[in-house]
């Protein structure tokens, strides 16, 4: 028997009927969040005690179970339904009254029919909905919301691959569009959209999204994309005649290796970031192959070298397993540059882009490493003030925190707070509240902060924070409570769930103190 009543949270929330309900609980905000807790619970349920803490925190436990058993008597009178709900103490939803899009959604996930709870998904969970008062309620919205976010972003993933797989260039093309509608500044799902529009054979429209996507990402963060994304597009350009950015970025080869011939030799460009390009580079005197950072131009013509170049020495000598050492800087013809070792295994932006998610043992132990990493920094009166998995490199099982310094470096040669563009000292996704407020004081909790947010993305496939552009993600910094990761990870220990909420405190002296306490709290 078809349910009588329709329960939609993808997009909005709202209680549809035939006919429609009339005026009474079910237009009201708190009886409306009810329904939505119980509908995400599914045959799970959800606990009285759990209502009470999401919907009347503020309420004593006595007036909570009151105001809880007026709500459940006043929906089941609204909504003509004495059976809508099921269950005593772990209340549920009953199906035979009313149907939930996002249970049809997560059903048709586990049947494997995708295209189906693609079609379910009409928009971010509970969307535009916002109870106040109600702090517990609204994180679990955010976790809710990311995590069906998620659960969507990989049904469109797979579809996508299976209509590549399938030479369905068309399909192929679709569904990245969908991916990248999601979640636009996505570098992972930018490339799979430049490549199905290539194996279409629409160069020129791949070229045309690449451009849109660095644009936006200079725009919004702040940022380059990231070096697999920056790959593929330069590899295309080179093999479509005529590019005026294929001719910019030879020429800018070429006058970075006469600049530093003969002690360096540029094989390729590897990426580009806020602040540097970045080469792959064979460094003549020692036969090695080298990363070669170069700061861009306009920034070069802003900053007093001597003052720079003497920042990166300081950074140079800090020597920790775990911090990737500098070889040599300096300023030839202008350009102004330091010198890294090559680490094969790429960053841990890469292994993310590739597997979303890490091995909870796994993604702890590259989270201690970088926290020991960046204790001894401080201990040396360093701060990164960038850490992001872009800057976290994974050499033969360890990781190696890269970045130190270059931000502080800028900042001290042009004697000037950096906020210019290209020049925000951080990354939105990454930074702490008082970074993203410009503090003038910032100490190693920053840093603190930055690095739980990396750790968080290892077990959760997201940082705590998302949105649609740089201002909404920096709002959330200050205004929002970050979620659980349980929520979105089951298999995570309460201590370490209670580790990254206490790192990702929105004030610095709530947080640990030290990066030291942060990588002994992870080791549990």
């Amino acid at each position: 028997m078809a349910s009588a009543l329709r329960l939609r949270t993808l997009g909005g929330l709202a209680v549809e009927g035939n006919p429609p309900p009339g005026p009474g609980a079910a237009a009201q905000r708190r009886p409306l969040a009810l329904l939505a807790l119980l509908a995400a619970a599914s045959e799970r349920g959800v606990s009285r005690d759990k209502l009470l803490a999401c919907l009347w925190p503020e309420s004593s436990q006595e007036k909570a179970r009151h105001l809880l058993t007026q709500t459940l008597y006043a929906l089941r009178r609204d909504l003509h339904a004495q059976e809508l709900f099921l269950g005593s103490n772990e209340l549920r939803l009953n199906p035979q009254v009313v149907s939930t899009d996002v249970q049809e959604f997560e059903a048709a996930l586990a049947q494997g029919e995708l295209e189906r709870a693609v079609a379910l998904y009409h928009g971010p969970f509970l969307d535009g909905f916002f109870l106040s008062g109600a702090p517990e309620f609204e994180r679990w919205t955010d976790a809710e919301r990311a995590r069906l976010a998620q659960c969507l972003g990989r049904a469109c993933e797979a579809l996508a691959t299976a209509a590549t797989a399938r030479r369905d260039h068309p399909a192929a093309v679709e569904w990245c569009r969908r991916l990248t509608a999601l979640d636009p500044l996505n570098s992972r799902y930018a490339l799979g959209l430049v490549k199905a529009l290539t194996a279409a054979g629409d160069r020129a429209g791949a070229l045309r999204y690449a451009r849109t996507h660095e644009d936006l990402l200079r725009t919004e963060l702040g940022a380059s994309p990231d070096e697999a994304f920056a790959a593929t597009v330069a590899e295309l350009r080179a093999q479509t005649t005529g590019g005026v950015p294929r001719a910019a970025a030879g020429s800018r080869i070429r006058q970075v290796s006469a600049a530093l011939a003969p002690h360096y030799t540029i094989e390729r460009e590897l990426g580009r970031g806020g602040t540097t390009t970045v080469y792959l580079a064979r460094d003549l005197k020692h036969n090695r192959a080298v990363v070669l950072k170069v700061l861009h131009p306009e920034l070069s013509s802003a900053v007093a070298a001597e003052r720079f170049l003497r920042q990166i020495r300081l950074v140079a000598q800090l020597r920790h397993p775990h911090i990737l050492p500098l070889y040599d800087s300096g300023d030839a013809d202008g350009f102004f540059y330091y010198v890294a070792p090559y680490i094969e295994g790429g960053s841990l932006r890469a292994r993310l882009e590739r597997e979303q998610r890490l091995p909870v043992q796994e993604a702890l132990q590259i989270g201690r490493e970088a926290a020991d990493a960046l204790d001894y920094a401080h201990r040396h009166d360093v701060l990164h003030r960038n850490v992001k998995p872009e800057n976290v490199l994974l050499d033969a099982g360890q990781a190696v925190v890269a970045g130190f310094g270059i931000v502080r470096a800028l900042h001290v040669a042009r004697q000037e707070r950096v906020t210019a563009e290209g020049l925000r000292m951080g990354t939105p996704a990454y930074m702490s509240p008082e970074q993203a407020m410009c503090a003038p004081d910032l100490d190693g909790r920053s840093d603190i902060y930055t690095l739980a947010c990396v750790v968080f993305e290892m077990l959760a496939g997201a940082p705590p924070f998302t949105g649609r552009d740089a201002e909404t993600v920096l709002a959330q910094r200050v205004t929002a409570s970050p979620p659980g990761i349980r929520r979105l990870r089951p298999d995570v220990s309460a201590a370490v769930d209670a580790a990254l909420l206490k790192a990702l405190a929105t004030s610095p002296v709530e947080r640990f103190q030290t990066a030291g306490e942060f990588a002994r709290a992870l080791a549990v």
